[in-house]
């Protein structure tokens, strides 16, 4: 069960990372929001991440114009 503690956990940390600007510390708040959000909803599987890999670049070809 997620606590309510964990389940903001990684919101703040998003919301850290909307306005940090250093990049060491970019990269450090990544690592804690994929470690919170893994923690809340399990690692992905390979189909998931198949699957995110596609959608992210079906979306991004509209972008690089």
């Amino acid at each position: 069960m997620i606590t309510a503690r964990e389940d903001s956990n990684w919101v703040s940390i998003a919301e850290q990372l909307s306005i940090e600007m250093d990049e060491a510390k970019l990269a450090i708040l990544v690592k804690q929001l994929c470690g919170a959000l893994d923690a809340r909803h399990g690692p992905p599987t390979q189909d998931q991440t198949k699957r995110d890999i596609e959608q992210i670049a079906a979306t991004s070809h509209g972008l690089s114009a």
